[in-house]
């Protein structure tokens, strides 16, 4: 039994030796397993790329069409199919962006998967800093167009298929005190690095100006309509079908095309039928350089072509769920300069306005008719090419108008002509007070002549009108109309040039209508200038029927500093026929706040002016019992209401989103 216990007794201890061996195997132990941790965390901070303050991820698929055939083993990432595949791709896309734009930011790339289907690929890219998801397709299409890897001999790769999504980026902190993310002022916010803080109005307008890009990443600038914004490549669509649920009164939708430098842009609408309210605005550019070249609503405005490699698109949504309809279109790439002087010149404007261009300079624009123009007695009821109602034309603006206007329209810049050429067309010159019309030859000397003119009214008919052309140095053809207040419509149709000089015309050469100039109304004198407590006018003769032929000025004033509201107590006109026409201002060129016709009642008016014009204006036929008005001043009356709107144009301006612009719907 003592042996027992004796022995046990050695057992049971340890020697220092022993002791010291196991201190240090337990410290060897949590050493190596720190090591093990510290590893895993790099490696995984190298496969995940966050490296803090450095990385950038995007995940990718695209599919392959030729080159490789699907087999199950794909789907394990340990076998030799996978790995030779995911090898071989892995390889193209470095090529590709070692040698692209983006070659100083580009790190590496990851096969994750494949999936059956032609061989779907999915995969990662990594970054040294952010850049967009655009930016990368981009990248990766160009260098698959241009064959910039060995690889792309053996694979086919549907460049439909590229898609790019950005899931990870991490960045540095700012290097201030504490780490504290910039403040920007009102009005501003921060880039995504939070090194810059630009003006919010710089966000989603096409133009790079965060260091870092973020200003135009899809993540942030994808409309609410379909999801998209920055549109690549020599074809695309975009649309606006659903209705997008705002989260205020109004939502925008914006889109950005970009196409090669030197190559135009087509846009034709395979559906098109908004509500009055909700206006697709189409500019020649991008960020702040951009020209308004369009405004358009309601009906299909046909194709349209902006001369440029960038388009900015903006759609406009005041309606609700209800009314809303929206959109559909298409854009693909042309080159105009491959154009020939006739294809620039002939149009029968029944898709668009061909390859004319409205001119900025003058005070309106054409618009693009089917059927009758507004008002009666002026203009065509029916187009040339067809003879009916299904065709269109183009023709001044239509509808009231209180001053005298020019509108142009320009071809493109034509080559001499070798020899001599006809330019012919149709002009319908109708009304009472119709003015002129013109055509003048402009060079880049900015010299122009005059080869056409008239003047006058010629009845209700179409006119044939042609000109010899025969130029020696680069020009221009320049239609150029004049328009008087009401009854002085022009239009135009069936353009076109031919070979060789003008024969002499088969119709005869049309005649002035004997026209007596009408009586000015005795029951309207003004311009009436009406202070407070001065503050209530009506239509001459009310609330007896007003006379026709009315052309009645009112300029409602307030002390400098305060503004306008006018309220209509009684509201009775001719529809259509009969407007009363409201300005901001008292000047010729002020801003349209409202027309009103019909039976009211009708909304208030606010200016944002100390001055406001009221005009009056009734044609030759009918006469209805008028208007009674009365106005009041004060400091921002109904602006804050009108400011919640975004902007009070939807019915303020007649759906124009710069009321400083042209009045129309029609394409420049």
């Amino acid at each position: 039994m003592g042996s027992k216990r004796s022995a046990s007794s050695r057992h049971g201890s340890l020697s220092s030796y022993e002791v010291m061996f196991a201190v240090l195997f337990a410290t060897l132990v949590v050493l190596c397993a720190g090591l093990i941790a510290v590893s895993w965390l790099a490696i995984k901070e190298s496969e995940g790329d966050a490296v803090f303050g450095m990385n950038h991820k995007v995940r990718g698929t695209f599919k392959i069409t030729s080159g490789a055939t699907y087999n199950p083993n794909l789907q394990d990432k340990l076998s030799v199919d996978f790995k030779v595949l995911a090898f071989d791709l892995q390889q193209m896309i470095d090529e590709i962006f070692q040698s692209s734009k983006l070659k100083n930011k580009y790190k590496n790339s990851r096969i994750l998967q494949f999936e059956n289907g032609s061989i779907i690929v999915l995969f990662d890219l990594f970054f040294a800093q952010w850049v967009s998801d655009e930016n990368v397709k981009e990248e990766l299409i160009q260098g698959i167009e241009a064959n910039k890897s060995s690889q792309l001999v053996t694979f086919h790769i549907d460049l439909n298929s590229i898609d790019i999504t950005d899931i990870l980026t991490t960045r540095s902190p700012l290097a201030t005190t504490g780490n504290a993310s910039i403040e920007c002022p009102p009005g501003f916010r921060p880039c995504a690095d939070s090194l810059k803080c630009i003006s919010i109005d710089l966000f989603c307008d096409g133009e790079i100006n965060c260091p870092d890009g973020s200003d135009e990443d899809n993540k942030i600038c994808a409309t609410a309509c379909d999801g998209r914004f920055l549109l690549t490549g020599s074809s695309g669509s975009f649309q606006a079908i659903h209705y997008p649920k705002p989260s205020k009164s109004s939502i925008a939708c914006r889109w950005v095309i970009g196409v090669n430098q030197g190559l135009s842009i087509k846009l034709s609408f395979d559906s098109f039928k908004t509500d009055y309210r909700d206006v697709l605005y189409i500019y020649e550019g991008i960020g702040s350089s951009k020209i308004l070249r369009a405004s358009l609503w309601e009906s299909s405005p046909g194709t349209i072509r902006i001369f440029s490699n960038q388009v900015t698109l903006t759609f406009l949504i005041e309606s609700d769920e209800n009314d809303y309809i929206g959109f559909s279109a298409t854009y693909t790439a042309f080159n105009s300069s491959e154009l020939n002087n006739y294809e620039k010149i002939n149009c029968d404007f029944e898709d668009g306005f061909c390859f004319w261009i409205q001119d900025l300079n003058d005070d309106n624009e054409w618009e693009r008719i089917q059927g009758s123009t507004y008002p009666p007695f002026t203009g065509p009821n029916f187009d040339h090419t067809f003879g009916n109602i299904s065709g269109f034309y183009i023709s001044t603006p239509t509808g009231p108008g209180g001053r005298r206007e020019r509108v142009g329209l320009l071809s493109l810049l034509l080559e001499p002509t070798l020899e001599p050429a006809c330019l012919s067309f149709w002009y319908y010159m109708y009304g009472e007070n119709v003015y002129k019309l013109s055509i003048n030859i402009s060079n880049d000397k900015n010299m122009e002549k005059t080869i056409f003119q008239k003047e006058g009214n010629y009845g209700e008919n179409w006119n044939y009108g042609q000109v010899t052309l025969n130029e020696t140095e680069e020009f221009k053809v320049v239609f150029s109309a004049i328009k008087n207040q009401i009854l002085s419509d022009i239009a135009l149709d069936d353009i076109s040039l031919t070979h060789g000089i003008c024969n002499q015309s088969l119709y005869p050469e049309p005649t002035l209508v004997p026209t007596s100039p009408p009586e000015l109304p005795t029951d309207c004198g003004g311009p009436f200038e009406l202070w407070e407590p001065n503050t209530t006018f009506s239509s001459p003769n009310f609330p007896n029927n007003y006379p026709n032929q009315a052309f009645c000025v009112w300029n409602l004033n307030a002390p400098e500093g305060k503004n306008i509201q006018l309220h209509f107590q009684e509201f009775d006109l001719e529809n259509i026929a009969d407007v009363v026409e409201i300005r901001d201002g008292g000047e010729d060129d002020s801003l349209f706040l409202a027309v009103y016709t019909g039976a009211g009642p009708v909304k208030d008016v606010f200016s944002t002016t100390n001055r406001m014009t009221v005009l009056f204006i009734t044609d030759l036929l009918l006469a209805k019992g008028g208007f009674k008005a009365n106005f009041t001043t004060g400091y921002h009356l109904g602006i804050p209401e009108m400011a919640e709107k975004m902007i009070p144009c939807s019915w303020v301006c007649m759906q124009y989103e710069d009321c400083k612009s042209h009045t129309s719907q029609t394409l420049h």
